[in-house]
């Protein structure tokens, strides 16, 4: 393993417990390899171990500043902590879904697992970590002795799409497999879908569900699987409009109603641009007793591009003109370049440009199975605010 001097100040960062290495903290320029493992050291003193992954936002993560063996033992304790961490998850009757292993939050950058049913999905956002396969997953058969089956999925480029999802080990999962949240049934496909359903909205549905829906109409925008329509019904929604700007995703949302027993076609459901669905409801008198709007960090339609960071403030201003006057909106961040508190900020400029104002009823932040670390702010990259809308 090759021993790197970085400077002092990087020393003092990465025992403080900053886990994204930076190849500027290097005293002397060092290239490497995907994957390969480094000794960081400060005046020839031992600082950590990291490994190197050339991506987008970092060039690799710190592993440990303790002096220790980086093996199949150490991802192994890594993978027994966390389920450890969950253990009351395996025995919830309402949701069997949730996040075995959360990254940084869990001591291992780049690397997230999902539990559903008893499959695990390993998720490598990038290459370097991805060498190193063969010796996580024996680490985790060690630790995990009762899985049905592994999966795993690449966040970084490949050649070929058929290699982002696939297939590891153990039992393959039906074509459509049924998982519950919130004793709302969810139908996911392991063996061809890279993206199932977001786990971190948990909480946030499961408050819709028994406290917000209630005998209401309900806007889901960017709706996807129809998770915040299902929600809303089972907890008793007098309808829901859901709207999102891709067909598949709305089929997809049929099947999930069905599966809940609920008729999709006494619901509404189209495909189209979500900001242009709110301006046509504003201008056909049409209002919302309840809001949602979960959008992604970055869309395209034929009309627009949704950048989250920049046009968040318009689409809330066609969702502010949309909801009833005194409605609830609600509205999620899933990304670390948009603050809370900025958040806050471009509501109350949107509010006090409508002549409105609002209540905060609740926040939310990543569920308890996102472990997070609290030097890496990104890492609690989930947000979402509950607003009672006062006119």
């Amino acid at each position: 393993m090759k021993s790197i001097e970085i400077t002092n100040e990087a020393a003092r960062k990465y025992k403080d417990g900053y886990p994204k290495l930076d190849t500027k903290d290097f005293i002397a320029p060092y290239q490497g390899n995907n994957g390969e493992l480094l000794r960081l050291v400060a005046r020839n003193q031992f600082v950590a171990y990291a490994y190197l992954a050339k991506q987008r936002n970092s060039d690799g993560w710190i592993l440990t500043v303790e002096e220790k063996n980086i093996d199949e033992e150490f991802f192994r304790k890594l993978f027994t902590m966390a389920q450890i961490k969950r253990a009351n998850f395996y025995y919830a009757e309402e949701t069997n879904v949730f996040r075995f292993f959360n990254g940084v939050g869990d001591g291992l950058g780049g690397l997230t697992i999902d539990y559903y049913a008893g499959y695990y999905v390993f998720t490598f956002d990038n290459q370097g970590l991805y060498q190193h396969r063969e010796t996580l997953y024996r680490a985790f058969d060690a630790a995990v002795k009762d899985y049905k089956g592994i999966y795993e999925k690449l966040q970084f480029n490949v050649q070929k799409n058929a290699l982002k999802n696939r297939h590891v080990k153990g039992d393959k999962a039906p074509e459509i497999l049924t998982v519950v949240q919130n004793n709302v049934k969810y139908l996911v496909y392991l063996n061809t879908e890279l993206n199932n359903f977001a786990l971190d909205k948990r909480e946030l549905l499961a408050d819709l569900k028994e406290k917000y829906a209630a005998e209401k109409i309900v806007f889901s925008g960017f709706s996807r699987n129809g998770a915040v329509g299902a929600s809303a019904m089972l907890g008793g929604a007098f309808k829901t409009v859901n709207i999102d700007l891709t067909a598949k995703a709305n089929e997809r949302l049929q099947k999930q109603f069905l599966a809940n027993g609920i008729d999709p076609e006494k619901q509404e459901i189209r495909t189209m641009d979500v900001q242009g669905y709110l301006d046509y409801a504003f201008n056909h008198h049409i209002e919302f007793d309840v809001t949602f709007i979960d959008p992604p960090v970055f869309v395209r339609s034929k009309k627009r591009t949704f950048n989250l960071s920049k046009d968040y403030p318009d689409l809330i201003k066609a969702a502010l003109k949309a909801t009833k006057k005194t409605g609830l909106l609600i509205l999620t961040a899933n990304t670390a370049s948009l603050s809370l508190k900025k958040l806050k900020a471009q509501l109350n400029d949107v509010f006090t440009q409508n002549g409105s104002s609002f209540e905060i009823i609740k926040t939310y932040h990543s569920p308890r199975d996102f472990a997070t670390l609290k030097e890496y702010r990104q890492s609690d990259y989930f947000k979402a605010l509950v607003l009672q809308i006062k006119r």
